[in-house]
């Protein structure tokens, strides 16, 4: 542990000093022409979090502000991106510390202060090949700054955040592009089976102001020595600006497993959910969000048991508002009503209803 977090720190101080040699020394030089390409940003997000479950720190069925009545720190990470005009080259790493990557990283990999870190190709015009580690191509949700709200959905809980192996991309137009993913395993740097995972994307955008996004995932995420079982996870979603002030976005996933349906081992078992925010900007500064969602995953073939020899059924309403002092960065306050299906009482009190509260402060540079 100490080990990895000198090897973070070391990463960091190495960057800022070729980042600040860079601005001091005249270019022609000092022979670093390379890094005046390279864009370095950074991003904080720190909250303080409450709900009416009482029953452990740590929050059930949450990875972003997991931790309930304490001043946490949800992401610190800094980037360091090279994407040079009329280059085919391209490449960017990004460090992370705090409850979001040791909750959703740490779990699964050893490498849980590396948020992404690839480097691409491009052969020709308009196609791109890039390997390495990645955040994931499924779903809507993603950080905090890129989000309406610094929660996330049931059904963004259960997709994976970080994938391995290989990425091509073509853009046919403007307007549409699709990629290939080549992967070690379903939210997995290190493969834990000899099988490999496929991946599609499609993004088609209509105009500027609407994008159709289809993502998927497909293969066998059992661990080596276990029976084989093909897992498909499928995620639509949908961007739309309605106006100036007014935004949108919807997002449905399904997914199967084969042979784990509980009621009858030889069958399938699926999972299915969505959610449909919007955002209304009453100024550049304020903004007030609201999302619905629905989540059903019976057999835990994603969710696991949770209570009664079921999976998770769950729906949920997030209120929130925003106010944005500077255009980067944020003061989020949100209100989350969530309830469970009645045969799982989980929650204190013996009661499947979980009121949340989290108030949240982020900054991007």
């Amino acid at each position: 542990m100490k080990y990895r977090r000198y090897y973070f720190n070391f990463t960091v101080i190495f960057f800022i000093i070729i980042f600040l040699t860079n601005k001091i020394f005249p270019q022609d030089s000092s022979g670093l022409n390379f890094f005046k390409d390279i864009n370095i940003s950074a991003y904080v997000d720190a909250y303080y979090s409450y709900d009416s479950d009482k029953k452990n720190t740590l929050k059930l069925f949450s990875t972003y502000s997991p931790y309930r009545d304490q001043f946490k720190l949800n992401i610190a990470q800094v980037s360091f991106k090279y994407n040079p005009e009329n280059s085919n080259i391209r490449g960017i790493f990004t460090l992370q510390y705090g409850d979001i990557p040791d909750l959703n990283w740490k779990p699964t990999t050893q490498y849980s202060y590396i948020q992404e870190a690839n480097l691409g190709y491009s052969p020709f015009k308009n196609l791109w090949l890039d390997a390495g580690f990645f955040q994931c191509h499924v779903g809507a949700e993603g950080l905090p700054k890129d989000d309406y709200f610094t929660s996330i959905a049931m059904i963004s809980v259960e997709e994976p955040n970080l994938q391995s192996g290989i990425r091509i991309t073509y853009d046919f137009s403007e307007k549409f592009t699709v990629a290939l993913h080549i992967l070690n395993g379903f939210g997995l740097y290190e493969d834990n089976n000899k099988d490999k995972t496929i991946g599609l994307q499609f993004i088609y955008k209509y105009n500027p102001d609407l994008t159709f996004s289809f993502n998927n995932l497909m293969g066998n995420e059992m661990p080596s020595g276990t029976e084989f079982k093909y897992l498909t996870l499928n995620n639509v979603f949908i961007n739309a600006t309605l106006s100036k002030k007014l935004e949108l976005l919807m997002n449905f996933d399904i997914g199967s497993q084969e042979k784990s349906k509980r009621t009858d081992s030889l069958s399938a078992a699926y999972m299915y959910g969505g959610f449909i925010a919007a955002r209304y900007k009453f100024s550049k500064s304020f903004s007030a969000s609201i999302r619905g969602e629905y989540y059903q995953d019976l057999d835990g073939i994603f969710t696991g048991i949770v209570a009664n020899n079921m999976g998770l059924k769950s729906n949920a309403v997030t209120l929130g508002v925003e106010y944005k002092p500077v255009e980067n960065a944020y003061l989020r306050f949100e209100y989350t009503y969530l309830r469970l299906d009645d045969a799982l009482k989980v929650f204190y009190d013996n009661t499947n209803i979980r009121h949340e509260a989290t108030v949240s402060m982020g900054f991007m540079y």
